[in-house]
């Protein structure tokens, strides 16, 4: 009986041992990198291509005031990945026909943006992205004769830095976002169609831009923008030429499609 009592503790013992061999890892096993977790929203993904166009509501205000629909095209060019460099290289085309209580005018603008920032990843659903950049804006008005005033085009050349916060918020094939932009003008002037050469510096202020992005992905590198817009580009006075400050207000939506490159 005292020899069974002895055997107990040695088997006990040996039992462990066992146990503890057969769980230990062979030094010939593969160990393989645990899976990454399923990513289950969009997010920025290096470069892209935007190709579109837009619909917008101009107002020229200041009397007489200038106002009517107009559309054109838009393109972007992107990069952006979340924690690195963003860059973005963008151009706008519009054009249409604006009217007023006294006659109509003939407008197109094309402007073009560059910006440059960095993208931060807040958490698996969202991005901020500071940046700053610099823009132009050609703004030509062809203004209808009437009364005793003779037909006129006008020339606006604008030219201003770009200050922006973009945040977007990604589902499994949805994103929304909220960009926003300030724009202070640092050079602006004003030529006349038919006197050749001669230009007039106007007054510079600040002007803003807001656009609310919808997303939807159409396929792996193919996505469908909504983009609702408002967008406000002070236009400088002229003493000399007795102009008071005008101002171009844009109320809108760009349709864009997007391929990942």
């Amino acid at each position: 009986m005292q020899n069974w009592k002895l055997l107990i503790p040695v088997l006990v013992c040996v039992s462990g041992n066992i146990f503890a061999y057969g769980n230990r890892k062979s030094p010939f096993a593969v160990e393989h990198p645990p899976s990454p977790p399923p990513v289950n929203c969009i997010a920025p993904h290096g470069w892209s291509f935007d190709i579109g166009g837009q619909y917008t509501w101009m107002a020229l205000t200041t009397p007489p005031t200038f106002q009517g629909s107009t559309g054109g095209a838009t393109g972007k060019i992107t990069y952006q990945l979340p924690q690195q460099f963003f860059g973005q290289l963008r151009s706008i085309y519009n054009v249409g026909s604006l009217s007023s209580s006294s006659t109509d005018s003939s407008d197109n603008e094309w402007y073009s943006e560059f910006v440059a920032g960095y993208c931060f990843k807040g958490s698996v659903n969202w991005t901020m992205t500071p940046y700053l950049g610099i823009g132009l804006d050609f703004l030509n008005a062809h203004q209808k004769a009437y009364s005793t005033v003779s037909a006129i085009h006008l020339h606006y050349r604008t030219y201003y830095a770009l200050f922006g916060l973009d945040f977007r918020y990604a589902w499994t094939a949805w994103y929304v976002g909220l960009q926003v932009e300030a724009l202070p003008v640092f050079h602006q002037y004003l030529s006349i169609g038919g006197l050749s050469g001669a230009a007039w510096k106007m007054t510079s202020r600040v002007g803003v831009d807001v656009q609310m992005p919808i997303g939807f992905k159409l396929s792996k590198k193919i996505f469908l923008e909504l983009a609702p817009y408002y967008r406000f580009l002070p236009i400088g006075a002229s003493n000399v030429l007795g102009l008071p400050h005008r101002n171009l207000n844009q109320w809108g939506a760009f349709l864009t499609f997007r391929f990942c490159i």
